[in-house]
């Protein structure tokens, strides 16, 4: 195989079958502060390289984030160390109340997010699409569902 192509196809590899990628699905109980709560986050996903989405969906709020494993970590220690919300009095505080429903290593099946986006759904089948579209489906029947229920 021609030099070029080999290095290009080094290259692919190493941006499509990343071996240490994982996902992890959290829930934010809620969000008082929602604009800034919003900003931390996504200079979190984008300082640690992390891909994936925030998804606002009524009162259930979703952080699906993809990326090396030891950056997810570091996002999570953040999300629960960080004074990135506010308590009902408006006093800075951490978020005590994020729940991890999931982690795994990235299956062959689920899409890669190219990027780290914030979402707002109006109703249950478009969020359910997302998951689908994202070869998501079985983690949404078994997390997501039972938020609504």
């Amino acid at each position: 195989m021609a030099e070029p192509v080999q290095e290009e196809l080094s290259v692919l590899a190493a941006i499509f079958c990343r071996p240490h990628e994982w996902e992890v699905l959290s829930r934010s109980d809620h969000m008082r502060a929602k604009t800034k709560y919003v900003k931390i986050v996504e200079k979190w996903a984008s300082d640690l390289r992390l891909t994936g989405r925030l998804m606002f969906m009524g009162k259930i709020i979703l952080i699906l984030l993809q990326g090396d494993r030891n950056n997810l970590k570091e996002y999570l220690i953040l999300q629960k160390t960080s004074k990135v919300d506010v308590d009902s009095s408006g006093k800075k505080c951490k978020e005590k109340m994020i729940s991890v429903l999931f982690e795994t290593k990235v299956q062959t099946e689920h899409k890669r997010f190219l990027a780290f986006e914030v979402k707002e759904y109006s109703a249950l089948d478009e969020l359910q699409k997302e998951f689908e579209t994202a070869g998501l489906k079985k983690l949404f029947s078994e997390f997501v569902l039972a938020l609504v229920k």
